[in-house]
């Protein structure tokens, strides 16, 4: 009787865990990050009599946890990619509304500003329409410093999400290296057997660790948790954490970068790309800065080519154009590490060759290098770096003075700043400069039949432009300049001469003459207003081949596209994060109907083990009385 016994009590004792382990997966259903657990039931060591070997009930071997580390680590995963398109997605949204709006409104001021130039050459004398062309304007300004600040903005709110993350990482590493050592005691105490609720809590920091940042783990034979961020970079070690921190970047103190408290000046935002974190990092990277680089240049360019037509045209006064637009010119900034005494001055050279990237120039190995900021290639230049021989490279002039050191480096921008800068240098009407600079003009004595053209300006600094010069034909095919050199004459081809630039037609005679003088008396002359009418039209950038209209339309459509690429592979990142999810949870959730079928098969396997025990008790019953009324 006494096997009997201990088998039904073997199997009460099991079931009730059973029972338990059950009604714990119920309550548990919908906890965020619980894994249900099973009952693993073993046979108890077998009793032998010297005949055979009897049974002697059930054991309960430990309690497990059904979990899956692929499928887990699919998840973090997944989670982590949709953080980082998630984070980015948000940021280049804002941006394509930015744009959108602002950049459609600067495509729209920009025509304005041209019409108006038309209107002035219309009335070249009129105030009013010389007013409404620097109102004009002065509306492109508003449309290029609108964008930037509000750009610059996305920048601020970047560093306050970058701080967050960081704040939250070192709070949830914090919180499992605490589970670690809490885990790694009671599965010792428990004598093998892990603490599934604690690795329950700990998986679930995990879980939302990896919507922050990227994590790759690896677990200890204690059953301690390392967890590695930024391509390996420690983050908890069992029970030690080192933590993030937020330090300014070398060349721009306002802008935020990742490292930690043990490696002071050593960047690992380029490590990190995916998470929220990641997101945030990508959000500034390919982003925000590349927008500002190319309003930027988009403004560099408009100045430049505004203010060489301004300046080939005189004004009411008689004065050659003053310059109608101001830009800030490209930034060099040095690095806070620098040791040397050396400065960078930067400028744009060729705004044709112009581009929206940035630089960084470096002087190691006794020599000056230049890479792209963002892929790291190297930069081809000329140059000594002298004033007299600057590096030129992309349209880029830079200057060096002072003495580098190993190491030294400066980030060159050459738009990043120049959109927020961009205003209207001008402030009269009269300064307007609608008339051409210089006029042509045949002599009456003239006898052959040759005509000049308007003439165009080539350099508006020569100090000879608006002298007044004269083109002598010594023969039908020979001429001189002021008595000069004898020039072969050919019908079309052009004749240049103190930064000015004619073309003669037909058969001249000798002995005629044509003049070119400054245009001082041509107040009425709309021929620079029609000239800078017509610049919207003219390529500019990228050799001669983009106009500035032609850049703000590639600049909205890019973003656009770009924004729209993103939010694609959000929505396909999502979908893949679900299928993860559902994957994770058909492994590891809690399925009602199942938990119930199990509680209603260990509750009839209780009350049959409560029956055989009842069997038992009355078999020993019976077995007793027999013995007292001497049956056996």
């Amino acid at each position: 009787m006494s096997d009997l016994f201990g088998i039904s009590v073997s199997a009460l004792q099991a079931l009730q865990t059973a029972i338990s382990v059950t009604s714990n997966n119920i309550a548990n259903a919908n906890t965020p990050g619980y894994a249900k657990e099973s009952v693993n039931l073993v046979t108890a060591t077998p009793q032998t009599n010297g005949v055979a070997s009897v049974g002697a009930g059930v054991r309960v071997s430990g309690i497990l946890r059904s979990y899956s580390q692929a499928a887990t680590n699919q998840l973090n995963n997944s989670q982590s990619s949709l953080g980082q398109l998630s984070g980015l997605q948000v940021y280049t949204n804002q941006i394509d509304n930015i744009i959108g709006t602002s950049a459609g409104g600067l495509s729209t001021s920009l025509q304005s500003y041209y019409n108006a130039w038309a209107n002035v050459a219309n009335a070249p004398t009129s105030t009013a329409t010389r007013q409404a062309l620097l109102s004009a304007a002065q509306g492109v300004a508003s449309s290029f410093q609108s964008s930037s600040s509000q750009l610059q903005t996305l920048n601020t709110t970047i560093n306050s999400g970058i701080t967050s993350d960081v704040q939250q990482i070192n709070s949830i590493a914090t919180s499992i290296s605490t589970l670690n050592q809490q885990i790694v005691v009671g599965t010792a105490q428990a004598g093998g057997q892990p603490p599934n609720d604690l690795i329950d809590q700990r998986d679930q920091l995990l879980s939302n660790l990896s919507k922050l940042v990227g994590v790759t783990t690896s677990t200890d034979s204690n059953g301690g948790l390392n967890v590695f961020v930024a391509n390996g970079q420690p983050l908890v070690l069992q029970g030690n954490v080192t933590q993030l921190t937020t330090v300014p970047n070398p060349y721009n103190a306002s802008q935020l970068e990742i490292s930690t408290a043990t490696m002071g000046k050593n960047i690992l935002s380029g490590s990190i790309t995916s998470g929220d974190l990641g997101g945030l990092l990508a959000a500034r990277s390919q982003a925000v800065d590349p927008a500002l680089n190319q309003l930027g240049q988009v403004a560099t360019a408009l100045a430049q080519s505004a203010n060489a037509q301004q300046g080939a045209g005189l004004d009411l006064t008689g004065q050659l154009g003053a310059p109608l637009f101001s830009v800030g010119a490209p930034v060099a900034t040095p690095a806070n590490t620098n040791t040397g005494a050396v400065t960078a001055t930067a400028s744009v050279a060729d705004v044709g060759k112009l581009t929206t990237n940035d630089y960084v120039l470096s002087y190691t190995g006794g020599a000056y290098h230049l890479s792209n900021a963002t892929t790291g290639a190297a930069v081809a230049f000329t140059g000594a770096g002298t004033a007299a021989s600057p590096l030129s490279a992309d349209g880029l002039s830079i200057v060096l003075s002072g003495t580098p050191a190993a190491g030294d480096k400066f980030l060159i921008q050459p738009t990043a700043q120049a959109a927020g800068t961009f205003g209207v240098a001008i402030t009269s009407p009269s300064q307007i400069a609608a008339a051409g600079a210089i006029q042509t003009a045949a002599s009456a004595t003239n006898t052959g039949a040759a005509s000049i053209s308007s003439g165009t300006v080539l350099d508006a600094t020569n100090p000879n432009l608006l002298t007044s010069a004269t083109i002598q034909f010594t023969s039908p095919t020979t001429y001189t300049i002021n008595g000069g050199a004898s020039n072969t004459y050919t019908a079309g081809g052009n004749i240049a001469a103190n930064g000015w630039q004619v073309q003669i037609t037909g058969t001249p005679a000798a002995g005629d003459s044509f003049t070119v003088q400054g245009n001082t008396a041509g107040g009425g002359d709309n021929r620079n207003a029609l000239a800078s009418a017509a610049l919207q039209n003219q390529g500019v950038l990228a050799g001669g081949t983009i106009s500035v209209n032609g850049a703000v339309s590639a600049l909205i459509t890019g973003i656009g596209g770009q924004a729209q690429q993103v939010n694609s592979a959000q929505t396909a990142q999502a979908s893949v994060n679900a299928q993860a999810l559902q994957t994770v949870q058909s492994i590891s959730g809690v399925n009602m109907n199942e938990e119930a079928a199990n509680l209603l098969q260990w509750q009839q396997a209780f009350q049959a083990s409560a029956q055989a025990m009842s069997i038992g008790n009355q078999m020993f019953t019976n077995l007793m009385s027999a013995l007292s009324n001497g049956i056996l």
